[in-house]
């Protein structure tokens, strides 16, 4: 594990290196500074000095994660296939991260991007629970209590959990370094439950997950030579939720990434504030934006967060239990 950790690592860091150096010679990837975007004028006047930087480095953690499991394949005989499954979140952001840059405008529709998630969940359930790999057994965080759930009321939850968690991360990838940041307390805890419950695929997930993460972290830390995009944050809220499920702990998802659960909170009550009062709860949401706004410095934000999420983590292992 060490050594795919090390190479998921160096692999991320070495590709991302080589395309940044290939982007800044070409517009392909780069986000234009008069595109039409439906985005609040306040969140491009906030990121302005960003219109250049150069977007889609999610391609590395997507790619990390196939060679490393290739190569895992090969040498152990074993084919872990959620892996590839994740991928599709992955193909799914490029899509959207296409859209936005190659055809200036705002990528896929919510409606379309939440369809999607959808089928990718109906898709790595349906697999989960076929092979055995899903136990339907629902256990509760900290009060030890669990009941077991019909199939399709679990599949329907578990569902709900995948887009949650992809599309929370997604929205939580406004700030350089922030998602990144927090996704990678989060799959430290993931590959600590894994190697305490001997579940060997997450492990492998979480390990080769965590060396992505640092090494697009690199680039992506404030100030940003390169967005993740949403090829990127779409993958890696949607590999957090699938491999909590794997571990049976899918609840604990609420937990560990409160922060990202609660960025996307602030954007439904923006809207639902000014669709029926017309009025503003935040200074623009997400909340992320709202401490921009507030004279938060990026990177205050993203330590901030962080800490509170390693802190949610902490909580979240007291309720594994003995």
């Amino acid at each position: 594990m060490i050594l795919y950790f090390a190479f998921s690592i160096f692999f991320t860091a070495v590709f991302l290196k080589i395309f940044i150096d290939k982007l800044s010679r070409t517009r392909f990837f780069k986000r234009a500074e008069n595109v039409e975007s439906n985005k609040k004028s306040c969140i491009q006047e906030l990121h302005k000095h960003k219109a250049a930087t150069p977007t889609m480095g999610g391609i590395a953690i997507n790619l990390t994660l196939f060679i490393s499991t290739m190569v895992y394949a090969i040498s152990t005989g074993r084919i872990i296939w959620i892996n590839f499954f994740l991928l599709l979140f992955g193909l799914m952001g490029f899509v959207d991260d296409y859209i936005k840059v190659k055809k200036k405008r705002d990528g896929v529709t919510p409606k379309e991007k939440s369809s999607g998630l959808i089928i990718i969940g109906v898709i790595i359930i349906t697999y989960l629970i076929a092979s055995g790999q899903a136990d339907t057994q629902i256990v509760f965080p900290f009060i030890g209590v669990s009941i077991e759930m019909n199939r399709y009321l679990y599949g329907a939850l578990m569902v709900f959990l995948i887009v949650l968690s992809s599309n929370s991360v997604n929205i939580t990838d406004g700030v350089d370094g922030l998602a990144l940041g927090i996704c990678s307390v989060v799959f430290v805890f993931i590959g600590i439950v894994a190697y305490r419950l001997k579940a060997e695929d997450v492990l492998f997930g979480a390990v080769i997950m965590e060396g992505a993460c640092l090494g697009t972290l690199f680039f992506n830390r404030y100030p940003a030579k390169i967005f993740m995009g949403d090829t990127g944050s779409l993958m890696l809220g949607g590999a957090i939720a699938v491999f909590l499920i794997e571990l049976n702990i899918p609840l604990w998802l609420i937990v560990v990434l409160c922060v990202c659960i609660f960025e996307a909170l602030s954007v439904i009550i923006q809207l639902f504030s000014l669709k029926y009062f017309n009025k503003r709860i935040f200074k623009i949401a997400p909340f992320h934006h709202h401490l921009e706004k507030s004279g938060w410095k990026e990177t205050t934000i993203t330590l901030t967060f962080c800490v509170i999420t390693l802190a949610a983590c902490i909580i979240a292992y007291s309720g594994l239990g003995s």
